[in-house]
């Protein structure tokens, strides 16, 4: 072969070489294009994304009925992200308008900045970190699909302007004294100063609840400067405090503190979701008390940003004539929307109990005024 052919060949070779590396270059580009399009794509209702052959494989467990999701793998397959916080010490995830923070091993994590507790901690199995499926489904708005024959999950994307609720659960012990209060933290409202206000209202309403379990470093600095005030006060009384009238004041004070009431034994409050959305909130608390239940409704116009009671609902002052015989002197304020939109109205008994009473819709439609209508799924 003379060299001239070689040449040609050899060259030939080349071009058809560079040719196939450059072609390689642009799939791969394009490839690493479409793969960052996907993991960036911004989630709209009714999307449905089937996630198969992930990484790391959802596991199922049977006797508990659980679904556990690999987060890395289900959140990058929706587009979202996922990267480790080194201050916090915790997986943040970000998708769907959402941020939640997770501790390995714990119950604790943090929506949007508020704490909140899961309903089973998030594990780290094969190095991969799981949560349960619900994670999804209350958090991001989204409708979990398992198929256990494909081991194949299928996630439908739901309606992101809707708030969350979510909650943050405290507990513990004093001695053989026990308590927990679960209390409701809204996540997605349009006002977000409304919505930490609300949020911090429940807190404090929660830990009013079991304040007698909680450290009493701060109700001591509360007393520290109520002493001083009240020093103050005597301070500028013109009138100086004979010692009959001193020691009659010490005798009132330790018999008022002899007449309190035991501390109670065991306290537990949780809430109850009702029905939610952009307009309008319903829950009702539930706190148990040495055995005593008692019930406290709560149900806000989320636009109007106020507390509704029944007869904001109404379209006659007449509450009885319309909702005869359901309704009571005493239970009016105390109403509840279900999830399912039905009206509900409450009373606390004496005997330690409270009642349930179901409204029948007609009846409500009937004297429901227009604006609310939608309560009742008119």
């Amino acid at each position: 072969m003379g060299w001239k052919k070689l040449t040609v060949i050899v060259v030939a070779a080349a071009v058809l070489i560079c040719g196939a590396i450059a072609l390689s270059m642009k799939l791969t580009k394009q490839q690493q294009v479409e793969l960052e399009v996907t993991q960036n794509k911004t989630p709209q209702a009714g999307d449905t994304t089937t996630l198969t052959d992930m990484e790391n494989m959802p596991l199922y467990y049977d006797d508990e009925d659980v679904l556990l999701l690999p987060v890395r793998n289900v959140v990058e397959g929706l587009g979202g992200s996922v990267k480790w916080d080194a201050e916090k010490k915790a997986t943040e995830i970000s998708y769907y308008g959402k941020e939640l923070l997770l501790n390995r091993g714990s119950c604790d994590a943090q929506l949007n900045g508020y704490d909140i507790t899961l309903k089973r901690e998030a594990e780290a199995i094969n190095g991969c970190l799981y949560v349960s499926s619900d994670v999804f489904s209350e958090y991001f708005a989204t409708k979990v699909i398992w198929d256990s024959s494909q081991q194949m999950v299928t996630i439908q994307t739901g309606d992101n302007s809707q708030p969350v609720i979510a909650s943050r659960v405290i507990s513990g012990t004093d001695g053989e004294r026990s308590y927990s209060a679960e209390y409701p933290v809204v996540v997605g409202l349009n006002d977000s100063s409304f919505e930490k206000n609300l949020n911090n209202g429940w807190k404090e309403y929660a830990e009013t609840a079991v304040a007698s379990f909680l450290p009493e470093e701060e109700s001591a600095e509360e007393a520290g400067e109520e002493a001083v005030s009240q020093e103050d006060a005597a301070q500028e009384e013109s009138t100086p405090q004979t010692e009959e009238a001193q020691t009659a004041e010490d005798s009132a004070v330790e018999e008022a503190e002899t007449a309190e009431e035991p501390l109670p034994q065991q306290v537990h409050l949780r809430f109850v979701k009702g029905y939610c959305s952009g307009s309008f909130l319903s829950f009702y608390w539930e706190q148990e008390t040495d055995g005593s239940l008692e019930i406290e409704c709560v149900n806000i116009d989320l636009q109007e940003q106020r507390t509704i009671a029944l007869e904001d609902l109404l379209s006659t002052k007449e509450i009885k004539e319309g909702l005869e015989p359901y309704a009571t002197d005493t239970n009016t304020e105390q109403f509840y929307i279900s999830a399912s939109q039905e009206l509900l109205l409450m009373e606390n008994l004496e005997d330690g109990t409270y009642s349930s009473v179901l409204v029948p819709f007609e009846i409500a439609n009937a004297v429901w005024k227009e604006k609310y209508r939608f309560l009742l799924g008119v």
